[in-house]
């Protein structure tokens, strides 16, 4: 076998392996990586808009395939207006953290990240959609409306 056959082959295999890996199987190497990467936290401003936050939501993505907001421990379903910290903890190497809505489009998180961020966001009234961008089709997001 040549040596180009062989790297290629090697690299396949810890595709699969990583790939399986971060679809929810339990390894406790990968649980170990991913709580050595959950120690980086970012924090990001993404608005304009000075002052002071009013409230703090939650976002989390992965390891599965679940995404979700929170507000005070429970689903963010109506969000009143103003800005707000989103912290974001995804715990997935294959997605990220999106939200869309009035005024943001702000991608928290990108693959292959894993870990914690923290943006500010300024929440206007009306439908915002948070998603993983590749797996969106297939049903990994939700809505939240702001009044």
């Amino acid at each position: 076998m040549t040596r180009s056959a062989t790297i290629a082959l090697v690299l396949t295999g810890v595709t699969l392996t990583v790939g399986a890996t971060a679809c929810g199987g339990e390894s406790s190497s990968a649980n170990d990586q991913t709580t050595t990467e959950a120690a980086a936290t970012e924090s990001v401003t993404t608005s304009e808009a000075g002052g002071s936050a009013s409230g703090t939501l939650k976002g989390e993505t992965g390891p599965g395939f679940t995404i979700e907001v929170s507000q005070d421990g429970k689903d963010a379903e109506t969000v009143k207006a103003g800005t707000y910290t989103l912290e974001v903890e995804d715990k997935s190497a294959m997605h990220n953290f999106h939200l869309i809505g009035p005024g943001v489009d702000q991608e928290v998180t990108d693959v292959p990240f894993v870990g914690e961020k923290s943006v500010t966001v300024t929440l206007q009234k009306g439908t915002y959609t948070y998603q993983c961008d590749p797996h969106a089709a297939s049903g990994m997001k939700g809505t939240f409306t702001v009044t």
